[in-house]
């Protein structure tokens, strides 16, 4: 069963280049919580590359992790992220992954699971446990291997809005340990298709801020949230 996060580097280090308002060797990049769920290694190597002068974790082992890469981390560790920047306007946050609304940048993030299982099923069909959604109509419904094990957040259920195929859809009742359900409609799936949870809203795709409007949670917490079950696919 495929679970993915698609990182977009190139896309990060567009977007640190965009929003800083210092010059990028002057300005500290927050990578606490694992590079809001983006991966710490990767991340502070592309903004390395890209001339960040130094990173911002919340664990000395990530520290350690980032040292042991050659990769600068100055004393900034476990404080507020306001405090050891040279100011706030030198420190590069969330949106540096396109996880703020209010300061568009590029989506670096695609969050994918895989349909395991198509079913059609008539109407007033109770879905999931405690049957919180039930069909309007006769309906298709697809099962997702993703769930809250992988840090999907189950006030996600029957809120968060998914793409599958041409469908936008949203996850159907509750959120189970490692899988979710779709209620698509009339229209067609086969196991093996990939659902995209969310992504680059100019490719059509839910965003993150969209998940954010629907569970009234903000993006950089549902990010930070993604699993280590869940592979991360780099592109450069």
């Amino acid at each position: 069963m495929r679970r993915r996060a698609f990182v977009d580097l190139d896309a990060i280090r567009s977007n640190a280049s965009e929003t800083a308002t210092a010059p990028l060797p002057d300005c500290t990049a927050d990578l606490r919580a694992d590079a809001y769920g983006h991966g710490l290694i990767p991340v502070a190597r592309a903004l390395t590359d890209a001339g960040v002068g130094g990173f911002l974790v919340s664990r000395v082992e990530d520290a350690s992790a980032l040292a042991d890469e050659g990769i600068p981390v100055p004393a900034h560790i476990g404080v507020p992220a306001g405090r050891h920047a040279r100011g706030p306007e030198n420190l590069l946050g969330p949106e540096l992954f396109g996880l703020i609304a209010s300061r568009p940048t590029a989506a670096a993030l695609r969050l994918t699971g895989e349909i395991i299982a198509v079913k059609r099923v008539g109407a007033d069909r109770g879905v999931s446990y405690g049957y919180t959604y039930r069909t309007a109509r006769p309906s298709t419904l697809v099962l997702v291997a993703l769930g809250y094990a992988d840090g999907i957040l189950r006030v996600a259920s029957n809120k968060a809005p998914v793409l599958v195929g041409e469908t936008t859809g949203r996850i159907t009742g509750r959120i189970a340990m490692d899988q979710f359900v779709v209620d698509i409609g009339d229209a067609d799936a086969v196991p093996g298709d990939p659902v995209i949870l969310f992504g680059d809203p100019a490719r059509g795709e839910p965003s993150a801020a969209d998940w954010e409007a629907a569970l009234g949670v903000a993006a950089p917490v549902i990010a930070s949230r993604l699993g280590r079950r869940i592979e991360r696919v780099y592109t450069p």
